[in-house]
């Protein structure tokens, strides 16, 4: 009996709409089902040289689909289908609305391919596995477009304090409105106040809380990923996407930065360091760690102290406190 003929329909690759040709698709679908191929076994599964699957790679790369490990030889990862769509549609804004359309529709059908990376649980939440939690974690940053809200504490899961926050310094030289809550046990570790110094000078809203709940990211309120057992590094993160469970996150947010000391890095060095004192002492840190954060001996801090209680009318330290964080609430 012979065979039927396969419409052109059916065959047509699903994300060629959004310029992403078919081995580029093969290869992203591979990786949708197999996490952590190396470039070697990528090339032998689909049965291609090593040169030619370096380019299908760096071209999935470039298009925000596929990302690799520092390691050597490196491991890639696909993104999670709706966060590769948002990539897509990001880089051709200026295409018709009828064509982004198609290009949601065509990722939806990927799905069932991302099972192995990605836990349903209806399109609300999900739950997300390590390696898609460090995708996400990746595009939120460099699809934003908006602002981005974040809650952080330890322990740190994917940012490196020692090193530049190269995406979040991106989001900012793209006008993205940036704004982070910093639990104050961070500040006692090293490093901390010098990243969210380093954060603030290029623009990052700080604000540090006596006690943050739990760790949050949110982008332009239409996403948030929230670790959900603090005690595992690599425990299960939960995806929120629009729903009145973002919209009460969005607002636990508001009402912890509302409560919030602000953090400034202010132009003139007497302001700067007499805000940065400010700051410190309404964080809750105590004398010595004050000290190891401004560079100075103990004689200093008591001397600066002693004008500031001076400056605000305060008898005592405690006095001070309170109207250092009344100073700080009028500045908001």
């Amino acid at each position: 009996m012979p065979s039927r003929p396969v419409s052109s329909t059916a065959t047509r690759p699903a994300l060629e709409v959004m310029g992403v040709g078919a081995l580029e698709e093969r290869a992203y679908r591979l990786l949708l089902r197999h996490e952590g191929l190396s470039s070697a076994e990528l090339a032998r599964r689909l049965g291609l040289a090593s040169r030619r699957i370096a380019g299908v790679l760096r071209a999935l790369g470039e298009k925000g689909m596929v990302s690799h490990t520092p390691d050597r030889p490196p491991r890639y990862f696909a993104a999670p289908p709706d966060v590769a769509v948002e990539a897509l549609i990001a880089a051709s804004q200026r295409e018709e609305e009828q064509r982004q359309r198609r290009a949601r529709a065509a990722i939806a059908t990927l799905g069932a391919a991302g099972a192995g990376a990605v836990v349903r649980d209806g399109r609300l939440v999900e739950i997300l596995s390590p390696s898609a939690t460090a995708q996400l974690f990746v595009h939120m940053h460099r699809t934003v477009r908006e602002e981005l809200l974040s809650l952080t504490r330890a322990p740190m899961l994917v940012s490196n304090v020692d090193e530049p926050d190269h995406l979040l310094f991106e989001a900012l030289s793209r006008g993205v409105r940036c704004r982070a809550l910093i639990d104050s046990d961070l500040l006692s570790m090293p490093g901390w106040t010098e990243h969210m110094r380093d954060n603030a000078a290029r623009g990052e809203e700080c604000r540090i809380a006596a006690s943050l709940p739990f760790k949050l990211v949110i982008a332009d309120r239409r996403m948030a990923i929230i670790p959900l057992d603090l005690g595992r590094p690599g425990g299960p993160v939960l995806l929120v996407r629009p729903s009145s469970l973002l919209d009460a996150l969005c607002e636990i947010f508001e009402m912890l930065w509302r409560a919030a000391t602000p953090y400034t890095v202010a132009p003139d060095a007497d302001a700067g360091a007499r805000d940065a004192l400010l700051s410190l002492l309404t964080s809750g840190l105590n004398d010595k760690a004050i000290q190891l954060e401004l560079g100075i001996s103990h004689r200093t801090l008591a001397r600066r102290i002693s004008a500031l209680m001076k400056e605000l009318g305060a008898a005592t330290r405690c006095q001070l406190g309170f109207l250092a964080a009344q100073r700080a609430a009028a500045h908001r």
